[in-house]
């Protein structure tokens, strides 16, 4: 458990409470990034030298992976907290998340089955989603079904905006995937969603 000292928290020492004074943060971060250092130094937290042991990593996903890496002698302490987890992927590449969340959705379907419960409304909010090329028959047919709606496109291991845009038409996916499409980088694995 923790203790909270204004906002870092302090985790308890084996003889009981660790005190502001005894135990000073230390952060390490691959950017330097006013936003972060400027936070993390209003808190009273020191900045970790290269070899020095540290209490909290702001680490990029180039860091992150070896860091989680089965090959890796170095675990993190009880102490160490990063801003990733490991397989993060999984949740923020949108075709991982858009498989993962059907799969979810099918075993809560069973199981309420097998319960004589019929509804799994709260994963309602979750759209009808396609990763492009690989579902490329399934997303026409669906799109044949609902031919008034507007899709969007979306990379699926893009960030910010980048990439994204509208279609109505089948005609604009062809286009998108001959590479003539605004935005279009046709080797790129994108999610369409109505």
């Amino acid at each position: 458990s923790t203790q909270s000292t204004g906002s870092a928290y302090l985790p308890h020492t084996a003889g009981g409470m660790s005190s502001v004074s005894s135990l000073r943060l230390k952060f390490k971060t691959d950017f330097d990034k006013s936003v972060l250092l400027t936070n993390f130094e209003k808190r009273g937290w020191s900045r970790a030298l290269y070899d020095e042991d540290w209490n909290f990593y702001w680490a990029g996903v180039h860091n992150i992976k070896p860091l989680f890496s089965p090959d890796n002698p170095t675990r993190l302490g009880d102490h160490q907290v990063v801003n990733h987890f490991p397989n993060h992927q999984e949740l923020t590449r949108k075709d991982l998340m858009v498989k993962n969340l059907k799969r979810f959705k099918k075993e809560v379907e069973k199981e309420c089955s097998a319960s004589a419960e019929t509804e799994s409304y709260f994963l309602d909010f979750v759209p009808i989603t396609f990763t492009l090329p690989a579902d490329y028959t399934l997303f026409v047919e669906e799109f044949r079904r609902c031919p008034n709606s507007v899709w969007i496109m979306k990379p699926t291991s893009g960030a910010q905006g980048k990439g994204i845009f509208l279609i109505n038409k089948l005609s604009q996916i062809k286009k998108w995937s001959a590479g003539k499409w605004p935005f279009s980088q046709s080797k790129e694995t994108y999610v369409v969603s109505r």
